[in-house]
């Protein structure tokens, strides 16, 4: 998804308790790469991103979250599943360099 849109980065914070959760039209995703094929790792969110009104949204787009979200075999086995990777928009984050 990020490869897409270039306005989206990644939070990598170190990873929570709380599951990811993915949208009826992301259901079955994998986070890293957008593939629908062999889902393997579940995805863990960092507190923050799981907090208020963040609870249960999707970690793609930040819809309603209807099932839980998993990294793809390729990804688990390419290492790319540490870390968080819920996606925050540039334009609503300020970073300082």
């Amino acid at each position: 998804m990020a490869k897409h849109h270039p306005d989206l980065i990644f939070c990598r914070k170190q990873a929570g308790v709380a599951i990811g959760r993915l949208c009826e039209k992301c259901d079955g995703k994998c986070v890293i790469c957008d593939s629908y094929v062999r889902p393997c790792t579940l995805v863990r969110i960092c507190d923050e991103c799981n907090y208020g009104s963040y609870q249960g949204r999707c970690v793609i787009c930040g819809g309603p979250g209807v099932s839980d979200a998993y990294y793809c075999k390729e990804c688990t086995i390419q290492e790319k599943d540490n870390g968080l990777d819920k996606y925050l928009k540039l334009s609503h984050h300020l970073i300082i360099n």
